[in-house]
């Protein structure tokens, strides 16, 4: 390759890079004028991904896969149903018991403070004194006036906000009617984009939706069954301590828990203050609570439910957030670690097929994974790519191209008798 060449192939990825910025950056603007459609794309994709294994696990034992995706979407249904009547109750009400006791917590903490200066504060630190107490008066008014305001809201604002609840009623149940076509056809789909794409390029588009189905389906579906356990584990540790906020507290680690990192952390902390309102010894059985279902979740169930997605290190996720906060807000917070990994996907896939160095490893950090390599020794980008040699096969993402190329692959009819054979009549 000449050097012209060179810095032509440099060019060409800076610019393409730099196309890919601002493409990003017009689709998350976009997102803001089209909200409700792309509320009603992500429930669909989102729902879908999630019974897409439990379709394919159905329709193994021979159940007819119409049959099985509808089966799927009902039990997706039934676990969001219970999980809503569960804790949407005790939510509302233990935070309307909290917005309530916010300026009572708030004395407290003030004349924590004060005992705190009686004993410790001296003539040399009377600034820092005033500086303290002036900035626990302003969160004392802001927290206040924000949760007098939040409970009126509540309170008051249900009926103004019906017509809203009955258009994201309607998204919902439009997304799981996507959700069960999705899951039900994503294979014939598969044929037709194979089609669509050509035969150069139908390897590559098949890893695509594989890297996006293992990273976003895996990562969700994972997310999603550790953030339900996770807050499961803290409600009930903190009812049976007898802490006043334990359904809100496991609901708001529900929730958090899909912040990778910054999450988990917030949540813990959040819930150990709360605790020392009630007594110390309520925020230190609280800290227990929080740190055993934390861990219990990262190092027992996580290992097991996130085996079907790709593994990313905590530093890329935490860079994730931070560019899908700053460009997308919540919802660019929530989809960062997913597309983050499958960025990961793509570039292990694409640095090893063009330069034929194996990337990822077990030892490694950033690209820590099993590697895969054929008998002479030689990497798989594919299966390094989806830290999985068996994912595509599993995940039906195949079988339209296997239908596809058998069909090229069937002999061509002879020509009947008297009519002249392809290319015989211009000899």
């Amino acid at each position: 390759m000449t050097r012209y060449e060179k810095w032509r192939l440099r060019a060409t990825i800076a610019w393409a890079i730099v196309g890919g910025v601002a493409l990003f950056l017009l689709a998350v603007r976009g997102l803001t004028i089209v909200g409700q459609a792309v509320e009603l794309l992500l429930i669909g994709v989102i729902v879908g991904f999630v019974c897409s294994p439990i379709t394919n696990w159905l329709e193994d034992r021979r159940v007819p896969r119409g049959f099985a995706a509808l089966l799927a979407l009902l039990i997706v249904l039934a676990a969001i149903v219970a999980v809503v009547a569960l804790f949407v109750g005790p939510f509302a009400r233990e935070l309307m018991v909290l917005l309530r006791n916010v300026p009572t917590y708030f004395t407290q903490l003030q004349d924590g403070l004060a005992t705190f200066w009686d004993y410790f504060g001296t003539t040399g630190n009377t600034n820092v004194q005033n500086t303290v107490n002036a900035l626990v008066q302003v969160l004392t008014e802001a927290g206040s006036g924000i949760a007098s305001d939040l409970a009126r809201n509540l309170s008051s604002g249900l009926v103004a906000n019906l017509t809203d609840l009955a258009g994201h009623f309607v998204t919902f149940f439009l997304g799981l009617i996507l959700a069960y076509w999705f899951a039900l056809d994503y294979p014939k789909i598969m044929r037709e984009l194979a089609v669509i794409a050509g035969p150069e390029y139908d390897e590559e588009m098949v890893l695509t939706f594989a890297v996006l189905s293992r990273s976003m389906g895996g990562y969700m579906r994972g997310t999603l069954i550790t953030s339900l356990a996770n807050g499961l584990m803290v409600a009930a540790g903190l009812a049976l301590i007898g802490h006043p906020y334990a359904g809100l507290i496991g609901i708001a680690t529900f929730v958090l828990h899909f912040v990778p990192v910054i999450g988990p952390f917030l949540s813990s902390i959040s819930a150990v203050l709360l605790g020392f309102f009630v007594s110390p010894v309520c925020a230190f059985w609280t800290l227990v609570i929080t740190v055993v279902a934390q861990n219990v979740t990262d190092n027992v169930l996580s290992p097991l439910v996130m085996q079907s997605s790709i593994k990313i290190h905590p530093a890329l996720s935490l860079v994730g957030i931070i560019i899908g906060g700053a460009l997308g807000g919540a919802v660019g917070m929530l989809l960062a670690v997913p597309l983050t990994a499958a960025i990961k996907g793509f570039f292990v896939y694409y640095f090893e097929s063009h330069t034929g160095r194996q990337l990822v490893s077990r030892e490694g950090a950033l690209f820590g994974s099993t590697p895969f390599n054929y008998a002479d020794g030689r990497p798989q980008p594919t299966f390094d790519a989806l830290d999985d040699d068996t994912f595509i096969a599993r995940s039906r993402l195949l079988d339209g191209l296997t239908r596809l190329h058998e069909q090229k692959a069937e002999p061509k009819a002879p020509a009947a008798a008297g009519q002249d054979a392809p290319g015989e009549k211009d000899a």
